[in-house]
């Protein structure tokens, strides 16, 4: 081999690796020890020995927990997710085969959109989602592109733990679990084995995080706050109080509910009010829990035009540009929150943060800190690659962008909030699908890739 095809495969198999490097090194000096929110402080306060909830999933607790051994406080998390970011890009750009620049694009694409970049920088479970769910889909990129099943042990890792990360997980994990089902049987023309097998791990993982949840110290249903705002909504729009009384501060009328309520957010209600209204997250009778399912039933059968004009607003609200009114904290949150007995944290002082949080704060109500960019990008990606759809690129483009949907599109009927991090796995595989198709090798896109593995490692 001459000493040029040498350096030229050694820059192809380092780049990747360099480049995620780089972009791991630049989100530490960034962001460390990272954000954290209200909910971030919390979920370190249950990982310390407070009382644990089912709120946020208990398997982000114990991760913490045992990230806690190593550095006390954010940090160790933090470096977790960003690890899984980048060597998910990493392999993906491996896995495609691309040369130093193309590697380059497609990690710029994904990382550098400024969505992605200032999601990344906070202690979220959903950026733990949207980490875990790009490393899987570099290790199978690269089970499917290498033929090696070695590569399905850290993709199946990867996938519980994403799988236990969110309460709504499940519907961004079907395809990927469709494509692992696929992989492990060897046998391609055997739909029905790939779909039932796909039917058994789904199952296996929702019994697993149900087993998590009922290891938490108390129970709290988080249905009865989306009941809340909903009922509220109706009650506004058809000028009759339809929440229970036992939601309601006394005396509190429909009027002064209207002058709290928001559509971007329940959380304004819930302060903004006079006479008060309940914590939707307290604890409940069995007798009270069952008037409130009854009351949001009725509300939504009988004027629905009035559920779905507020659900269509939040639709609005989440997947749109922000307004310049609404509070920064739906987009991102500059702040080292302390809970209960958390010890504080040292809060990123650096230049590089204050000139990045200087310039999200110019962006916030821009379409650059909004979804609809991204995912428009994904849709763009997604007519590229059915187009060019048996080649191996495109059919990673297509399943990203599939994950995507069947996770963003329950959040019309499910967000409480139109805050920019639910929709932080919709916008990065977006993203993902965008990159995949317009930047990968030509010969990629048009090869038509039946890996065949056989039973034992290839060499």
């Amino acid at each position: 081999m001459h000493a040029a095809d040498t350096t030229s495969e050694s820059a192809h198999r380092y780049a990747p690796w360099l480049l995620a490097c780089a972009g791991l090194a630049f989100d530490l000096a960034a962001f460390w020890p990272g954000q954290m929110s209200f909910d971030s402080a919390y979920t370190w306060w249950q990982a310390r020995g407070g009382a644990t909830t089912d709120i946020v999933p208990p398997a982000f607790v114990w991760i913490w927990r045992a990230c806690d051994l190593l550095v006390d406080g954010p940090g160790a998390v933090f470096s977790l997710h960003l690890a899984l970011f980048w060597c998910g890009l990493a392999l993906l750009t491996r896995a495609l085969r691309c040369t130093p620049l193309t590697a380059l694009a497609i990690m710029v694409t994904v990382a550098f959109v400024p969505v992605s970049l200032i999601l990344r920088g906070h202690v979220w479970t959903d950026v733990g989602l949207l980490a875990a769910l790009t490393f899987s889909m570099g290790t199978l990129a690269c089970a499917h592109a290498d033929q090696r099943r070695r590569w399905l042990l850290p993709a199946a890792l990867a996938l519980l733990y994403a799988a236990l990360l969110r309460h709504n997980a499940l519907p961004a994990m079907v395809p990927f679990v469709a494509w692992f089902a696929w992989l492990l049987l060897r046998n391609r023309d055997s739909v029905a084995r790939v779909a039932m097998t796909t039917v058994a791990l789904l199952i296996a993982m929702v019994g697993m995080s149900r087993a998590m949840d009922a290891s938490a110290d108390r129970h709290v249903p988080l249905w009865p706050s989306l009941a809340q705002w909903d009922l509220a909504a109706v009650s506004i729009a058809t000028d009759r109080m339809v929440l229970p009384d036992f939601m309601i501060g006394p005396g509190l009328d429909v009027a002064e509910l209207a002058s709290a309520f928001r559509d971007w957010s329940n959380t304004p209600m819930l302060q903004s009010t006079r006479h008060g209204m309940r914590d939707p997250l307290s604890d409940y009778s069995a007798q009270e829990l069952a008037a409130l399912r009854s009351a949001w039933l009725d509300a939504i059968i009988n004027e629905p035009r009035a559920w779905l004009t507020h659900r269509a607003r939040l639709t609005r609200d989440l997947f749109g540009t922000h307004a310049a009114d609404w509070p920064h904290e739906l987009v991102y949150v500059d702040d080292e929150i302390i809970y209960g007995n958390n010890p504080p944290i040292a809060r990123n002082t650096g230049a590089l943060h204050v000139r990045l949080m200087r310039a999200a704060a110019s962006m916030v109500a821009t379409p650059a800190l909004a979804a609809w960019p991204c995912l428009a990008l994904g849709l763009a990606g997604g007519f590229l690659a059915w187009r060019r759809r048996n080649g191996f690129a495109v059919r990673i483009a297509l399943i990203a962008l599939l994950s995507a949907w069947l996770y963003a599109l329950p959040l019309c009927l499910l967000a409480p909030a139109a805050e920019l991090r639910y929709l932080g796995w919709p916008c990065v595989a977006s993203l993902l699908a965008f990159a995949s198709a317009a930047f990968a090798p030509h010969r990629l896109l048009a090869a038509r890739i039946r890996p065949e593995f056989s039973l034992k490692e290839h060499p």
